[in-house]
């Protein structure tokens, strides 16, 4: 097991690091936790010297920043990591120079960051690779590459200059001429997770960036790194080129070839943003803003492109989307008249808006259309609340405007299918839905209402899963919230007024939850039956 010192002034926060986190998980055991720099460097100095150590860098009688410099003094192979506030960018610029793991950020530290930096760590330790730097920092070269660029590129904590030092001195496949930045997002990535069976992404990481580091090595043109679960940062340098038709067909090839590799072997695809080209470190900066705008628009354009924001800039958004919305008039049509009538007045009101290029806008627009009660009219209360929610969920996971549109005409074919065959549910399912709607606002339990029906709560339980395609505290909890949008449409209720009288004694999991049901918050919700578009996109 490696030995972990936590060293920290606020008992709170050192107790509560110490206790919260799974230590054996990572193959780490805290032996030892310091209030103060002095007390940390008299137990470093004691028999036990800890593997990894975790500080604050504020702290009384000796700080942090102090403390790591008599370290680094000795020994350059323990592995330090600070814990900081956002004012402390000065610190910490010092500390990475000193030669740190990495950082967490006190106010705004989460289970998965926590989880990623230590799993950093325990790669670092496993390795320990030296890279023969000045500052004798011994690292994991792949996540010392990473935390460079994104100190630089997202956290603006080296200068332009500290940046190329770093880039000499570590031979990055990077020149300040001619740089180019592509954003790449893995599609549909819940579904990647699902096939790695990697619920916190950090297998799909690890895997991924070895695949890419190794089709980049092949160029020698270029850095990668992750910038989150489903997306990687790419930065081509071009000095060697002066054409830009030259450049576009290289970054072109690069990116095709990259998606051919993750559908061969993975069978995923990948979509990419690219920016424009400007020359100098400091337009980085610039650069990557510009691919995060253009991978951003693959909502509009479809999954698996590339996406170049220049190209993108140029057409009118407004004619894509009212291109697209019109192709699906034809499936909408296949409904009653009047329920057509009422799809067709809320796409043209929500055109008439001019928000066109809004993603979250969009988005509404179909919850809108999905919760339209004369399009579900011949269907009763059960057979509404599941296929609403089902769709509503499915809709939620779409990436794209065709896949929006493509959701909503499957969910009104099924509309039409259910609303021409009732389904008769077994006789005990049968009573134990009516007794959930008559006291969906009390708190009941599958228990309680097998007692009333005489049977096994295990029997009932089986049976309604069978019968309903979910369990039971599933289907109560949809209940409320079907009976919650009919009070936020026919009352002036309070939220959390509503929440309370649906049987929700939380109004916090009762918003989430809503939210979940139905892709937005219950106010937002409300908005939209007075066609408030800019409102609800704001209610996130």
């Amino acid at each position: 097991m490696w030995n972990v010192m936590i060293v920290e002034d606020e008992m709170l926060v050192r107790l509560g690091f110490k206790n919260s986190v799974q230590w054996d998980h990572y193959g780490m055991t805290v032996c030892a936790d310091a209030a103060n720099g002095r007390e940390a460097w008299d137990y470093y100095n004691s028999e036990v010297k800890p593997d990894v150590i975790i500080t604050d860098l504020r702290m009384p009688i000796m700080g942090g920043i102090e403390l790591i410099k008599k370290i680094r003094e000795h020994d350059t192979q323990t592995r330090i990591v600070i814990l900081s506030c956002m004012e402390d960018f000065d610190l910490i610029r010092q500390a990475m120079q000193l030669g740190i793991s990495n950082y967490i950020l006190k106010l705004t530290m989460t289970e998965e960051e926590i989880h990623n930096v230590l799993m950093r760590v325990r790669e670092e330790l496993g390795t320990q690779l030296s890279l023969g730097t000045s500052k004798g920092i011994i690292r994991n070269p792949d996540s010392l590459k990473e935390n460079i660029i994104k100190n630089f590129v997202f956290y603006h904590l080296y200068s332009k200059e500290e940046f190329a030092r770093h880039i000499d001195q570590l031979k990055f496949r990077l020149h300040p001429e001619r740089l180019v930045v592509c954003m790449m997002e893995i599609d549909h990535f819940e579904q990647v997770q699902t096939k790695f069976n990697d619920e916190k992404g950090e297998l799909i990481r690890v895997t991924f960036l070895n695949v890419l580091n190794e089709l980049l090595s092949q160029s020698q043109r270029g850095e990668v790194v992750s910038d989150e679960d489903k997306r990687y940062l790419f930065i081509f340098s071009f000095r060697d080129m002066a054409s830009e038709l030259q450049i576009r067909e290289d970054l072109s090839a690069t990116m095709t070839q990259i998606q051919k590799v993750l559908k061969r072997f993975f069978n995923i695809s990948a979509s990419f943003g690219v920016s424009g080209m400007k020359s100098g470190y400091a337009s980085l900066h610039a650069l990557y803003r510009e691919s995060e705008k253009a991978v951003g628009q693959k909502f509009f354009y479809g999954t698996e492109r590339i996406l170049h924001l220049r190209e993108i800039e140029l057409e009118t958004g407004d004619d894509v989307v009212r291109r697209k919305l019109q192709q699906f008039h034809e499936k909408w049509s296949m409904i009653e008249e009047g329920a057509q009538r009422d799809v067709e007045s809320i796409v043209q009101t929500f055109l008439a808006t001019g928000r066109l290029r809004h993603e979250q806008d969009i988005r509404n627009l179909f919850v809108r259309l999905l919760h339209i009660p004369s399009v579900t009219a011949t269907l009763n209360e059960t057979e509404v609340m599941l296929i609403i929610s089902t769709y509503s969920e499915e809709m939620q996971r779409s990436e794209t405007l065709d896949e929006c549109a493509g959701i909503y005409s499957r969910f009104l074919a099924e509309v039409l299918t259910t609303g021409g065959t009732k389904k008769q549910l077994n006789k005990d399912i049968a009573k134990t839905v009516k007794y959930v709607q008559e006291r969906f606002n009390e708190d009941i339990s599958l228990q309680q209402i097998a007692e009333f029906l005489e049977l096994s709560p295990n029997y009932l339980s089986v049976l309604f899963k069978k019968e309903l395609q979910m369990n039971f505290s599933e289907y109560l909890n949809r209940i409320r919230l079907e009976k919650a949008k009919e009070l936020l449409l026919g009352t002036n209720l309070k939220s959390y007024e509503i929440a309370q009288q649906v049987g929700f004694t939380d109004d916090s999991y009762f918003s989430r939850a809503f939210k979940k049901h139905t892709g937005v918050r219950p106010n937002g919700f409300r908005r939209l039956w007075i066609n408030d578009w800019t409102g609800v996109a704001e209610d996130k």
